[in-house]
């Protein structure tokens, strides 16, 4: 799921822009929510602090109560994975902007063939995305993208025969082969069981007489065998 938060004032801009994401965003092959304010407000403050596999922030640089920057500065606070494009009135403020290293993904102006600079970067923008290390699958009939540093674990589901993906916010079941997800995934995860894989970097600490593994925001599970045990103890 990508999500798209825009910041934006002026209307006829913020439908602008949510109708070139839609335009942008729905032939293709992947979830995707949009998210408009015209204002910083706490229903965009939760939405910084929320986890979520993929966001992009579409922010004007002047707005009525907390500028796009000041906005960019309070992401950055919490979150360095998340896509942020500053629109502005104010070319000039381009530089000036850079030396804030907040990681700007793009400035676009208001004045300078906006529509088509948004579209370009927008598509950019997907394009990024899918050059991220990210897992694909469908889940209920829709396709997911899930980074991989947002999953905890996969395993075998008992009752269902399914393959239960664990991340901090949820959980999915996916009728695919645990196989051919294990191949999807990077270097952090190590096999602890023959039907699971955990990603080793989220580990809290684990009790190897019992077989246990916690993670990261007190998510335990068992699945570690004794052929396991001794790979994982040098990882860690």
């Amino acid at each position: 799921m990508i999500t798209f938060i825009i910041c934006e004032d002026n209307k006829h801009v913020r439908t602008l822009n949510e109708n070139i994401i839609s335009r942008i965003a729905m032939p293709l092959d992947f979830n995707y929510v949009v998210h408009s304010f015209e204002r910083y407000n706490i229903k965009l403050k939760n939405l910084i602090y929320t986890p979520s596999d993929i966001k992009v922030y579409i922010l004007d640089l002047e707005l009525p109560n907390k500028s796009g920057i000041d906005i960019a500065r309070e992401i950055r606070r919490v979150d360095w994975d998340s896509i942020i494009i500053i629109l502005t009135s104010h070319d000039e403020l381009e530089l000036k902007l850079l030396k804030e290293k907040l990681l700007i993904f793009d400035f676009i102006s208001k004045f300078d063939n906006y529509e088509q600079r948004l579209i370009d970067t927008v598509n950019m923008v997907i394009a990024n995305v899918n050059a991220r290390k990210i897992i694909s699958f469908r889940c209920n009939k829709e396709l997911h993208h899930l980074r991989l540093d947002n999953i905890l674990y996969l395993c075998k589901d008992v009752e269902t025969e399914k393959i239960r993906i664990v991340t901090f916010d949820g959980e999915y079941l996916v009728r695919e082969s645990l196989t051919k997800l294990a191949d999807k995934l990077d270097n952090r995860f190590y096999q602890t069981h023959r039907a699971c894989y955990v990603n080793v970097s989220k580990i809290k600490t684990v009790d190897f007489k019992n077989g246990i593994i916690y993670f990261d925001n007190d998510v335990t599970i068992d699945y570690l065998s004794r052929n396991y045990k001794k790979g994982l103890r040098e990882l860690l």
